[in-house]
């Protein structure tokens, strides 16, 4: 297997998103342009860690409505609850270690916001978000919403620690997403001096991002909050510098045009033009 070096590090954006909620937004990186980060990191479009942060008894902190159209949304949360509604009609609890597959497709207006018990005792929260683009063909898809419950990726040992698979295959284990993009996504935990290896398809773009911790990939040293790109190769490996939690992204390139404005991902100008004439009047949906 040979095993894929670092092409470049991304370090993570401090920022705020929706309503006051405290992120790092990983891609785009400090430094990095949004096609930039998408060309680099196709079929990956965006990733947010947001928290770790305490909510305040009383606080709204969340994500009110907005709209998407042209990809799908991964939010996967560590700790914390969140409610979901779509425009749709989909409606779910994220609980830790649950996750949310939503289809934008041809358009969709969706809020993520904090449970009733954390609106009056407070509580902590953890979790990221992965935006993954959908092939042309799957644009004007039907909009819709899964829910993936923690019973269905629960944890699984792996030498050093554990591995939780969303996406496609890590370590042997399948997760139950379903996206038009070829990926494989998983959360791994392990403790200090372990080594991981893995092998990924050939040409696949590949992401090893520690939302805690430090790792070393082929001498080169990975801190929490970075994202790490690696080049050719057709295997992942890395050694822990001390207890580590990552997230660990492979996918295959669509290698298409995109054009994109705010929470709007096409292929074309004209498409995002007629796309923000469409939510202007209404054609993305409406929550009740």
């Amino acid at each position: 297997m040979r095993i894929k070096p670092v092409l470049s590090l991304v370090f993570g954006l401090p920022t705020q998103d929706g309503n006051r909620v405290p992120l790092t937004r990983l891609v785009p990186g400090q430094g990095q342009r949004g096609d930039v980060a998408f060309r680099a990191m196709d079929p990956f479009l965006l990733m947010d860690h947001f928290g770790p942060m305490t909510l305040p008894p009383g606080t709204d902190a969340g994500f009110p409505p907005h709209p998407h159209r042209g990809f799908q949304t991964l939010t996967y949360l560590i700790q914390g609850a969140f409610k979901h509604r779509d425009s749709t009609g989909g409606s779910g609890l994220l609980r830790p270690g649950g996750a949310q597959l939503m289809n934008a497709g041809l358009g969709i207006v969706h809020e993520e916001m904090p449970v009733p018990e954390h609106l009056e005792t407070g509580g902590a929260i953890e979790g990221v978000q992965l935006w993954i683009n959908l092939p042309k063909a799957d644009k004007g898809s039907a909009p819709g919403y899964t829910d993936l419950q923690p019973e269905s990726m629960p944890w699984k040992a792996v030498p050093g620690g554990r591995i939780r698979v969303l996406a496609g295959t890590w370590a042997g284990v399948t997760g139950p997403a379903r996206t038009p993009a070829k990926i494989a996504y998983a959360h791994l935990e392990l403790v200090a001096g372990t080594r991981f290896e893995q092998a990924v398809p050939p040409g696949w773009t590949a992401v090893v991002v520690p939302l805690h911790g430090s790792v070393l990939i082929e001498g080169t040293e990975v801190a929490a909050d970075t994202v790490a790109l690696l080049g050719d190769g057709d295997g992942v490996a890395f050694e822990c510098l001390s207890p580590a939690s990552l997230m660990l992204l492979s996918g295959e390139p669509l290698g298409e045009p995109i054009a994109h404005y705010g929470p709007f991902v096409m292929n074309t100008r004209e498409e995002i033009e007629q796309t923000l004439l469409d939510y202007q009047q209404g054609r993305l949906g409406h929550l009740a």
